[in-house]
């Protein structure tokens, strides 16, 4: 495998953990109202996600969107192909910041619309996490396929010293 698709695959790799369990814990929302107990004993569990998705999620995001998107709307030339997924940056921020906010402000008591309200940011997060992913995946063929071996090495350098800051 050549540099770019092992590196794309490492990064997502590391990312799936943490989308996993987004769907592992919004189960845990499931009942009609979590009792205070429970929800104090997964904060740390959240705040470790919230924590693991900042840390690597948001840094990988950040250089997908300095180094790949430019890359690909060049390679494409310029059809706008980059739009949905910037979008889809912005949400993900923004429900990253929603966790990481419920955790802040839900230390000792949560109510059913509380537990309502993080199951929807687990849920969305997930689900947008999931498909995001996949599609990021499909680029990596387009790219490869149409950039010559310096500039793959070049994209999968600038993608792989991200990875090499957070480990």
């Amino acid at each position: 495998m050549q540099a770019l698709p092992r590196v794309s695959h490492e990064h997502h790799d590391r990312m799936w953990q943490f989308v996993e369990r987004l769907d592992t814990l919004a189960d845990c929302m499931d009942c009609d109202c979590l009792d205070t107990a429970r929800f104090v004993a997964l904060l740390p569990e959240l705040q470790g996600v919230h924590d693991g998705l900042t840390g690597t999620l948001i840094p990988h995001m950040e250089t997908v969107e300095a180094a790949v998107h430019p890359t690909l709307e060049r390679v494409l030339a310029g059809r706008s192909e980059t739009i949905p997924l910037v979008i889809e940056h912005v949400e993900i921020r923004r429900l990253v910041d929603a966790l990481g906010g419920f955790v802040a402000r839900h230390r000792a008591h949560v109510g059913r619309g509380d537990v309502l309200q993080l199951r929807r940011i687990l849920l969305r997060l997930h689900a947008l996490l999931k498909a995001h992913l996949a599609e990021e995946e499909l680029y990596i063929p387009i790219l490869e396929g149409r950039l010559n071996p310096a500039e793959e090495a070049a994209l999968a350098r600038a993608l792989d010293h991200v990875a090499a800051e957070r480990l």
